[in-house]
């Protein structure tokens, strides 16, 4: 029934990506890091150097983005390398680059920096190949008068391969009557691609540039901040997660009562979600997986708001009742993104474990005694799923910008229910069962923490139906 918000909820927190505006700093200058990097190919562990270069501002201004630009990142792939791919077959290669950069101030914020080769490169006979691909840094939020340190970390390559093109045709024809030229036997097919995970070498210094960070101007930055809601972002942040909250509202089916429940409340704010947004990201197969985990919370407890509806029992009988949705373990969330090509179509995967409760059963108007313990024999399990493309701006479902997420729930058998009689078969058969359609509506988030980077205070999104 009503379980469909927990997992719209959670489902919000798997994306990839923020749009960003333009950032408010000062004069750019060039940086430039080279460092060895240890990387896990398919015939063992190589070693290959990187150069990273980007542009920064001089000095930036505390709650202002720093938007390192003219990013290139060379990859040196090494001479025992080329000759494994050449002997697979491979003749030529292009490389889709994602690199990990570490931003610190108190605090170290995760960030992906994205490359790609301009065009495929043919493999040399001998010797190294430097890949060199252009591409751009996300944006970082500055939020104190400290200096802020860019960090290379981890890097991944997507690498892409070409078989050798066959002998262009000659420009006369043979003779009539004289042999065809001999086959010299069947092309060599490369090998479609590979994704290479790689981690900065012992002893490498890490460090690509150092922003100064002066402070704002104080009265206005203080008039201007937005007021967020009392419980946003309260939830723990492992590895490099980011906290974040939004609305979630919506409709869940009851498909054997011919309806459908408004999962929040007449009067007052649906539930907010909190989530650990992002917390690991790892490349694969060309796109870019994020997980991240979530919390309800509605007036302090990991629940949905509780709610009054009515439906039809048998297609004619109106019955009113009151639902109360509780969550039960965390919202785990995945999220897909294609990082290769655009428009970069994503997928978020959202699971929980819901228990579900009724109350308060009028059936056509009057109360029917049904006890404090009638519930579902068992907890709920649900899985929602939103679907966009992570343009700028986006389209459909992504998680900085919301939108629909759909899914299905069973409702298990009924027990405990009645008083002085078994009403369980009545609820059983008028209730349980697979096919409850679920319509939730996520809106923007906003992270405390970096409120000019995401939408604060978030907007309370209006359910589609």
């Amino acid at each position: 029934m009503a379980g469909g918000l927990v997992l719209a909820a959670g489902a919000l927190a798997a994306g990839v990506g923020v749009a960003a505006d333009a950032s408010e700093t000062s004069a750019a200058r060039n940086a430039r890091l080279t460092l060895g990097y240890e990387c896990q190919f398919p015939s063992g562990t190589e070693r290959l150097d990187a150069t990273i270069a980007a542009a920064f501002p001089v000095a930036a201004v505390a709650d202002k983005r720093i938007q390192p630009a003219k990013v290139v990142i060379t990859v040196q792939l090494p001479s025992a390398t080329i000759a494994a791919l050449r002997q697979r077959g491979a003749a030529t290669v292009r490389s889709t680059t994602s690199l990990s950069v570490a931003a610190t101030q108190r605090t170290t914020t995760i960030t992906q920096w994205q490359g790609r080769t301009a065009a495929a490169q043919a493999l040399p006979s001998a010797g190294s190949l430097s890949l060199v691909a252009a591409g751009h840094a996300a944006p970082v939020t500055v939020t104190a008068k400290k200096t802020v340190t860019f960090a290379a970390a981890g890097l991944t390559l997507a690498l892409r391969f070409g078989s050798p093109s066959t002998a262009s045709p000659s420009t006369s024809s043979p003779a009539a009557g004289s042999p065809s030229p001999a086959s010299t036997g069947p092309p060599s097919t490369a090998p479609a691609g590979m994704d290479v995970t790689c981690v900065p070498a012992s002893h490498s210094r890490t460090t690509i540039a150092a922003v100064q960070v002066e402070a704002a101007s104080g009265s206005s930055a203080a008039r201007a901040k937005p007021k967020i809601p009392k419980d946003c972002a309260k939830i723990k942040v492992i590895g490099a997660g980011t906290a974040v909250c939004g609305y979630v509202t919506g409709y869940s089916n009851v498909k054997k009562l011919y309806g459908a429940a408004l999962l929040q409340p007449k009067r007052g704010l649906p539930a907010l979600i909190n989530v650990d947004f992002a917390y690991r990201h790892v490349l694969k197969h060309g796109n870019l997986i994020a997980y991240s985990t979530g919390e309800l919370d509605y007036r302090g407890h990991r629940e949905l708001p509780p709610v009054r509806a009515t439906f039809l029992a048998f297609g004619f009988v109106p019955v009113t009742a009151s639902l109360q949705v509780t969550e039960l373990r965390p919202i785990n969330i995945r999220s897909v993104s294609g990082a290769l090509a655009p428009p970069y179509p994503i997928t978020v995967t959202a699971k929980t474990t819901v228990a579900i409760r009724i109350s308060d059963v009028d059936v056509n108007g009057v109360p029917l005694a049904i006890g404090p313990h009638c519930r579902p024999v068992s907890s709920a399990r649900l899985t929602l799923i939103g679907r966009g493309d992570n343009t700028i701006p986006p389209k459909g479902y992504t998680v900085p910008y919301g939108g629909p997420l759909t899914g299905d729930l069973t409702i298990p058998a009924f027990t405990d229910c009645g008083v002085g009689e078994n009403l369980d078969p009545l609820f059983t058969g008028s209730i349980s069962g697979p096919g409850n359609y679920v319509l939730q509506t996520q809106g923007r988030l906003c992270s405390p923490a970096q409120p000019k980077l995401w939408t604060c205070p978030p907007p309370v999104p209006k359910p589609i139906h």
